[in-house]
């Protein structure tokens, strides 16, 4: 067939056979690694041009990112903490009853008792804000969760909120923040 000067043969395109190459790597029951070559033409047939054995390699381990050490180190330390000292879901609206050492001339314990106003999820440096009328005042007093200080944290009840922060408890009557 000829166009414009230009003469092409449909069959000579049509006869060439198109190759496909298809890499299998199979284990063998003695650990090591097979490389399988195979050779299939266009009509399905099928030759193995090479088996290769490898070494058996160490299994590969994921590179840890500068950026993830600093996750590993604090999930380790909670992970060391609640060894110590178990350590209790605690949400908003709980009334939670704290017992902390308090260093003076010699230590001694003392309980706070109040409802979770906030709590911030910083993993080793998390901490909760309490909320408690003392003397006619409120009072309120952020805890690290964590901290070596506190000795005990009890979950006493807990009231049923809608909201993550009780900032509004500041405004309303000292009833509500008040608790026997």
């Amino acid at each position: 067939m000829a166009f414009l000067g230009i003469s092409v043969d449909f069959e000579f395109f049509s006869s060439t056979k198109r190759r496909e190459f298809i890499a299998k790597a199979e284990e063998s029951s003695e650990g090591e690694t097979e490389t399988v070559v195979e050779n299939i033409d266009e009509s399905g047939e099928e030759d193995v041009e090479a088996d290769v054995a490898e070494e058996a390699k160490s299994p590969w381990k994921p590179r840890v990112k500068l950026g993830d050490v600093m996750g590993i180190l604090n999930q380790k330390a909670i992970e060391v903490q609640e060894k110590v000292r178990p350590v209790p879901e605690i949400r908003t609206g709980y009334i939670v009853e704290i017992k902390l050492e308090v260093p003076e001339n010699r230590r001694r314990l003392s309980i706070y008792k109040g409802i979770v106003m906030s709590r911030k999820n910083a993993g080793i440096h998390t901490t909760i804000r309490i909320r408690r009328i003392i003397a006619g005042i409120g009072v309120e007093i952020v805890f690290p969760i964590y901290s070596p200080n506190i000795k005990e944290i009890k979950v006493v009840s807990h009231r049923k909120v809608r909201r993550a922060r009780l900032s509004y408890l500041r405004d309303k009557l000292p009833c509500l923040s008040t608790f026997k």
